[in-house]
């Protein structure tokens, strides 16, 4: 193989233009179209709801909410937090580690959500009562009855699907967990029909079309344990609560929303009662479902944000950490403008499609959501830096923008603004963002850093290589004085450099016999003295470690390409493979 070391600029483009815009939008994609759709069936369970039973269907979903955002706590925290390990742990080669984490998860999720719902349906009552739901034998508390026996009863199945997706998602089937929830959310929308309108079930029939869904969803995902795609299986550990512990910690900083979306949601429904009746309810229902329409846009560029920056960080590959970021913000930026232009230019359309008639209702509606999407791209900043955050184990500074956006602040600017009239309660969206970029920024200049990378710079060598024009003796030349920069012994010495030509030498001839490509090296130094190569490629699916080196004839020349695979897998102490975001991804510890 006859090629040279890019230089630094052209490594750069590369590593930016080939193995991070791609692997995001492998990512993205699937998951705009997954988060889009848990946007819309939350958008049908309150279109149809509002357009059957007016401003009461609309008033039993909200007062219902916090049931269903504690319970999100839950599923959030465990399943964003344990999939966040499990990708570091993939990473690091280290698949039986990984399954124990999501084994621990979906065990602890499943015994968790049966105790809560036992306990939700003794003492019903008076949790509709907490709730807010008025006075028994109304017809708003006969709503908000229905609706909230039958979250109680279906949580068990709802809300296991949240560790079947983002697990699956993590073990490189983003298309498989895309699926799962396109169709379950097209169910929901189905059968909101069927359940509301036609079966005339209430506002009950909105949370059995969701049940519906999200059973369909585990079946779907259960295709990918029965295909054994990727590393993920179907296990029973030995139970460990520090698992959970870790996984719910790391998960907590975006979920941690769920709790304060309870609070504020009981405090807003009592501060708009009082401005503005059941109006202010039912235009505060339609503002939230918008803001969900948004911040799914936003998940879904966190998603594809943060299993790429776990693998990267682990891998101490700055640069394409860097790259990730860049790439996360240009999106959410464009997406963010062409979803305020919308708000803006179409505020009555959006309130007539959830039940609002009348003159005054729809300039009331209309005034809420052209003030709400001010705030639209500074929203998507603050979401993307927490989710970013989260990702890099920064856990006080994704609380701090979580607690100051979503609780703190949002509570505040609507208690203040809540002392006018109903139109100026609505400003507390769009302050509320502002308000909470600038404590972040005042933060991150105390701090000297918004992405922090500088604390995780290491003694790593990277290099890209292109095969159609590379001199791989520059890149061993190169390994070599690097590794003797570490004091290595020439043994390992020896074995890094081999490792490099070889599995390099093979790639190339196996990976990229009909189109040429890029070879991505790291190789990080640890602490024991080992270090671990890294090496990402945008070859067809192929595995080196798969060929067989036990058919070596030196006489009739077959095998000699597999003689220094062979060797590697006899010298190193840890080696793994797998596809990953649409490259082939070594992990070698020598």
């Amino acid at each position: 193989m006859n090629a040279e070391l890019a230089p630094n600029l052209s490594a750069q483009k590369v590593n930016e233009n080939i193995f991070v815009k791609q692997a995001f939008r492998k990512f993205f994609i699937p998951s705009l179209l997954s988060c889009l759709g848990i946007a819309v069936g939350g958008l049908a369970d309150c279109i149809f709801v509002g357009n059957t039973l007016g401003s009461v269907g609309l008033s039993a979903i909200i007062i219902g909410q916090p049931i269903y955002m504690l319970f999100n706590t839950i599923s959030y925290s465990l399943s964003i937090g344990g999939s966040i390990r499990y990708a570091a742990a993939l990473s690091e080669g280290k698949p039986e580690e990984g399954n124990r984490i999501f084994g621990n998860v979906l065990r602890f999720a499943i015994f968790l959500y049966l105790i809560l719902c036992a306990l939700g349906l003794v003492f019903l009552p008076q949790a509709l009562h907490f709730l807010g739901a008025g006075e028994p034998g109304t017809e708003l508390w006969a709503s908000c009855e229905a609706m909230v026996r039958a979250q109680l009863m279906l949580v068990p199945i709802m809300f296991c699907q949240g560790p079947m997706y983002y697990f699956v998602n993590c073990d490189n089937n983003p298309r498989l967990a895309a699926v799962t929830f396109v169709t379950s959310n097209t169910l929901d929308v189905v059968f909101n029909y069927i359940f509301v309108v036609v079966l005339k079930l209430g506002v009950a029939g909105s949370v059995y079309s969701t049940g519906v869904g999200a059973f369909a969803m585990i079946c779907i995902s259960m295709v990918h344990f029965i295909k054994k795609k990727g590393c993920l299986r179907l296990t029973w550990p030995k139970f460990d609560f520090s698992e959970i512990f870790k996984s719910f910690k790391t998960g907590f900083a975006t979920s941690v929303q769920h709790v304060y979306n309870f609070i504020t949601i009981l405090v807003c429904n009592r501060l708009l009662m009082s401005l503005g009746g059941n109006l202010g309810v039912a235009v505060f229902d339609i503002i939230f479902n918008v803001a969900l329409l948004a911040a799914s846009v936003y998940d879904a560029i966190s998603m594809a944000l943060q299993p790429m920056v776990s693998t990267y960080r682990s891998e101490h590959n700055l640069d394409n950490i860097r790259s990730t970021l860049k790439e996360a913000f240009k999106v959410s930026f464009l997406l963010s403008a062409l979803l305020t232009a919308l708000l803006v230019a179409f505020p009555k359309e959006v309130c007539y499609a959830f039940g609002l008639r009348e003159a005054a209702e729809l300039a009331a509606g209309s005034a809420a959501v052209q003030i709400f999407a001010a705030g639209m791209i500074f929203s998507g900043v603050n979401m993307l830096m927490t989710y970013y955050y989260q990702a890099m184990e920064r856990e006080f500074a994704s609380y701090m923008l979580f607690t100051l956006r979503s609780f703190a602040l949002f509570l505040l600017f609507g208690v203040l603004f809540a002392r006018g009239s109903l139109s100026n309660f609505w400003w507390a969206y769009p302050c509320t963002e502002v308000a909470s970029l600038a404590v972040l920024a005042i933060y991150n200049k105390v701090k000297g850093s918004w992405t922090y990378l500088a604390k995780e710079e290491k003694d790593v060598f990277t290099a890209t290589l292109y095969s159609g024009t590379a001199n791989l003796g520059e890149v061993e030349q190169e390994v070599n004085r690097y590794m003797e920069s570490l004091d290595a012994s020439p043994q390992q010495t020896y074995y890094v450099t081999m490792t490099v030509e070889e599995v390099c030498s093979v790639i190339h001839q196996k990976g990229f016999e009909k189109q040429d490509g890029y070879i991505q090296l790291t190789i990080v130094p640890h602490e024991d003295g080992t270090v671990t190569l890294h090496l990402r490629d945008n070859a067809v699916k192929f595995n080196p470690f798969d060929l067989n080196t036990d058919n070596i004839n030196l006489e009739h020349g077959t095998g000699l390409d597999v003689i220094g695979v062979k060797m590697i897998k006899s010298k190193a102490k840890e080696f793994f493979y797998r596809r990953y975001a649409g490259f082939n991804t070594l992990v070698v510890r020598i």
